[in-house]
């Protein structure tokens, strides 16, 4: 399984192949020069006995210079390290933010923003932190652990078989241990740092309604278990983490003595061998011991990691992010006459959300869509938006048919979504080239600028917005119909957008709305129906399907599904 999600991470994530060909590279050069030092410690020792130190000095030197060689290689090589990896995970935050914007609306929006987030806050940086560097680490250790005992079988070649045969039964125990207890945890951390993630933002991105409701308590207890999990969890895994090394030490106590014994016994009647032995030795197992440790500690950090990086891999291979294709903005279609819709069928998975919806909504007519939760009116609008496609069915913009809705849409939610700049960013949002008089021509017809330019001196230059406030929920929503004016749209679609509101400030939104009758064509998607009073028609749909086309007053007389659904709006009169 590791060396399968391995492969896919490098062919899905690793763009830059130089760089980690150049770690390749200086991995072996590391190894080598490690080996330089410890091979040189030999005849080092053996001439300071022989001769009296004649000439050992060059040796010394020589060994001395490999060290500083292989340090001065191994602080570039992590600085490599450090590029390739941050490299790497901004490439992949990159990539997914790519899906997310440019990936299939019918996707994308069933992913639920806490996952979203925790995506690209935690298991992105933890997978390429964690999953990557082990790896880079492994290999480099790799490297230098095979060169220096190559280099021991060659000098004492039966003491290094028993040693390297003891030492994979020891440390094989160990890793297979540590396997067991780390595996599940590793699967645990994940699934609980996205319930704590979850709770996290369902609580403070409703914290008002939290407080109305005194439902502190209860959000507080519930986040402080999913804490105390995640604690508990990540406690654990960090112990097991923190272990090996103290686990090798005394295995690689016990294999410097294997060593040290069978190399006196093949040595004994030769002094200045067996001293020199004992040097190279010594010195072989100081550079070793940290390179078994770090090998112990990569592998079980791997096996920590590696259900982090499978789920990435899943994620890369189910929304197929290798395709995603960046559109250009294309010429919006205008529409001069008519929207139809004919027989238009969609579902999600194989629940139908939309069964033979057919209508016609001449230019500049009012239209309202209503009818009880779950009925379809949110996937009808979404479809006009051109955000989805239908799967079966004709739709016709002036009497000819298209494959995608692409019409110039002005869209209106129930929660205006602010950014951290200036009311004129905030209303050209997303505009490169900020056209001012378009700014203020939309705020007029939104009937808000008389209001920014009293109270605010720097006009729709002001950045009054605070953690989402600085203006009333009727204020928004008026800034959220500018911005929706902004781009001079054929079409004005309003998703629940009063539903919020006080009856005060809804009749006066409705107002700026039934200003722009005739001059734009208003589609309101209405839970509040007294929004939709003054449409010139509605859409009342039942069970995915639309039970009757009449304007309010006809509705009314005759349709029982409406006035039931009229008795329901009764505690806020119509």
């Amino acid at each position: 399984m590791y060396r399968n999600c391995q492969k896919k991470f490098f062919k899905y994530f690793v763009s830059d192949r130089t760089l980690l060909y150049k770690y390749t590279f200086l991995s072996f050069i590391v190894g080598i020069l490690e080996l330089f030092g410890v091979a040189l410690t030999y005849p080092f020792i053996n001439k300071l006995i022989t001769d009296g130190g004649k000439n050992s000095l060059w040796f010394g030197g020589l060994i001395v210079l490999a060290f500083l060689g292989k340090n001065l290689v191994m602080i570039f090589y992590n600085s490599l390290q450090v590029k390739f990896t941050k490299n790497c995970e901004s490439e992949i935050i990159k990539k997914l933010m790519q899906f997310f914007l440019y990936g299939d609306y019918k996707t994308v929006h069933k992913i639920r923003f806490a996952q979203k987030q925790q995506i690209m806050s935690y298991l992105i940086p933890n997978t390429v932190n964690n999953f990557l560097i082990r790896i880079l680490n492994l290999y480099v250790n790799l490297f230098i652990f095979v060169l220096i005992t190559a280099f021991l079988f060659i000098k004492f070649f039966t003491a290094t078989i028993v040693t390297v045969v003891c030492s994979i039964i020891l440390l094989s125990a160990q890793y297979k241990f540590f396997k067991s207890k780390t595996k599940n945890l590793a699967s645990e951390i994940n699934k609980a740092g996205e319930s704590t993630n979850s709770t996290y933002n369902e609580t403070l991105l409703d914290l008002k309604n939290v407080k109305i409701l005194g439902g502190e308590k209860l959000f507080y207890e519930k986040f402080c278990n999913q804490v105390e999990r995640l604690k508990d969890i990540s406690g654990k895994l960090l112990f097991y983490n923190l272990i090996p090394p103290y686990v090798t030490e005394p295995c690689i106590i016990l294999l410097l003595l294997i060593l040290l014994i069978i190399v006196s016994a093949e040595n004994m009647s030769d002094t200045a061998s067996l001293v020199a032995s004992y040097a190279v030795i010594v010195t072989a197992i100081f550079r070793l011991a940290p390179t078994i440790s770090r090998i112990q500690v990569n592998l079980t950090n791997l096996q920590t990691t590696l259900p982090l990086a499978k789920q990435l891999v899943e994620y890369y291979e189910k929304y197929d992010i290798t395709n995603i294709t960046l559109a250009e903005k294309t010429n919006k279609i205008e529409m001069q006459e008519s929207l139809e819709f004919k027989n238009i069928c969609f579902s999600y998975d194989t629940q139908p959300v939309l069964k033979n919806i057919s209508f016609c909504i001449k230019k500049g007519e009012f239209v309202g869509i209503a009818g009880v939760s779950g009925g379809g009116k949110t996937t009808l609008a979404d479809i006009i938006s051109g955000l989805l496609i239908p799967q079966s069915g004709e739709i016709l913009v002036d009497g000819t048919p298209v494959n995608k809705l692409n019409l110039k849409i002005g869209y209106i939610p129930q929660e205006y979504s602010i950014i951290s700049a200036s009311i004129r960013e905030n209303i050209a949002f997303g505009d490169e080239h900020i056209d001012d008089e378009k700014v203020i021509d939309s705020l007029k017809k939104a009937q808000i600028y008389d209001f920014i330019s009293s109270r605010f001196e720097e006009g729709i230059y002001a950045n009054p917005f605070v953690d989402n406030s600085g203006f009333s929920q009727g204020q928004k929503q008026r800034l959220a119909i500018a911005r929706a004016l902004y781009l001079d749209p054929d079409i004005l679609i309003l998703d629940e957008a009063t539903s919020s509101l006080d009856l005060k400030t809804e009749d006066e939104i409705c107002n700026v709305l039934n200003s722009l009758k005739g001059e734009k064509t208003i589609i309101a998607i209405a839970h509040r129906l007294s929004t939709i009073k003054s449409a010139d028609k509605i859409i009342f749909m039942k069970e995915a399907q639309i039970e009757d086309i009449e304007n309010f007053n006809e509705l009314i007389s005759h349709n029982k599904d409406f006035q039931e659904l009229i008795k329901l709006n009764n505690s806020q009169p119509v």
